[in-house]
């Protein structure tokens, strides 16, 4: 591994905003880390994320990968967010942290911080009083605002609540939010870390920039034929598929554990299949592969007609079955997503869907 070198940005200074109070903030100076970028290695808070249309998974045409903490355990990914984690502390302290990617302003920095200010108990800011507090930092992907909330909302359990530290920048068209939110002491032990983790992002960018091709132009026009047929297993139930993904289903283990399985279709190539596979390893806390290790990890099923490339990846507790074949100028994304013994128990029957396909001609 190669020695870690100082992420130049002068002085971080992040500023708590403590709403309300007329205390003079207290400054606290970082120098950060930038982790070498050869590695990068729920107690949700869905109430925490911007409500805006979200671009997650493979629907993004601009991953970004970040190196966390070590003892961060990852979490399965969800709709909203790209990574996920939960850090635990003494006396069941607990954080929750999390990287959501978004489309657009995604609201603006004032209404965001406002509406964490809320959720914390605290009183609305105004623009100047942000202006005061908030501070930036330089990373790759951009320049990144910093701010630091504290309050504790009625009622609330002070052990997973009490500090939001959120870091927000821009990458081309859409809108980063790094996050963690929990117990007050825990957030502020974790903060080093979370700026680190902030400070190493790199954007994933794939070679081609693919836009989703709605399910009703996908037939011929000759033809009342889908492009695509298979045969779903009977225990996935079919569910409403977004303006991005062709098809969707979900799955349930035996303890209620949920999966989820997409198919989603891009207009080329869909970018090159290392990229693909390592946002994938990424987004359950798995390190980053080389291309001689994806070669030799890749598994083809026959389709009818169809030789779908497939990879499978086991975190700790999430997992991830994906194949990919590109067929008519477009490439299929097929994806099983959810909790790890989920997933391991869930694969047969993914390698039978993926065996059922069949693409109109």
């Amino acid at each position: 591994m190669t020695p870690r070198s100082l992420f130049s940005v002068g002085t971080l200074v992040l500023l708590v905003l403590a709403a309300g109070c007329d205390k003079k903030p207290e400054i606290q100076v970082y120098q950060l880390v930038k982790a070498p970028p050869e590695f990068a290695d729920g107690s949700a808070t869905p109430a925490m994320t911007p409500q805006v249309q979200p671009n997650t998974g493979d629907e993004q045409t601009a991953e970004i990968i970040a190196t966390p903490a070590s003892r961060w355990e990852p979490q399965p990914p969800s709709a909203m967010r790209q990574a996920s984690f939960l850090v635990k502390g003494d006396n069941g302290a607990i954080a929750d942290i999390s990287l959501v990617m978004l489309g657009g302003e995604a609201g603006g920095l004032l209404e965001n911080a406002n509406r964490w200010l809320s959720q914390l108990g605290q009183p609305a800011i105004t623009a100047e009083k942000l202006a005061q507090n908030e501070q930036h930092l330089t990373t790759s992907i951009g320049d990144a605002t910093v701010v630091d909330l504290q309050g504790l909302p009625q009622g609330a359990d002070p052990a997973k609540d009490g500090r939001i530290i959120v870091a927000i920048a821009s990458s081309g068209d859409k809108t980063l939010f790094f996050k963690i939110r929990g117990n007050s002491e825990l957030v502020d032990a974790e903060k080093d870390d979370f700026i680190k983790w902030v400070g190493s992002a790199r954007s994933l960018e794939a070679k081609a920039s693919p836009t989703a091709v709605p399910a009703t132009a996908n037939a011929a026009s000759d033809s009342d034929e889908p492009p695509v047929k298979w045969e779903a297993p009977g225990n996935w139930k079919v569910v409403p598929a977004s303006s991005m993904r062709y098809a969707s289903f979900a799955v349930s283990g035996e303890n209620g554990e949920a999966g989820d399985i997409s198919v989603i279709v891009f207009p080329g190539d869909g970018g090159a299949d290392l990229d693909n596979v390592n946002r994938w390893r990424q987004q359950i806390g798995l390190p980053l592969v080389d291309a001689n290790q994806l070669n030799s990890s890749i598994v083809v099923v026959n389709g009818h007609g169809a030789s779908i490339s497939t990879v499978v990846m086991t975190g700790a507790s999430a997992g991830i079955v994906a194949g990919w074949v590109r067929s008519g100028g477009r490439v299929w994304f097929f994806k099983l997503s959810g909790p790890t013994r989920l997933v391991t128990t869930e694969k047969a029957n993914f390698v039978k869907f993926l065996e059922s396909v069949q693409f109109h001609s």
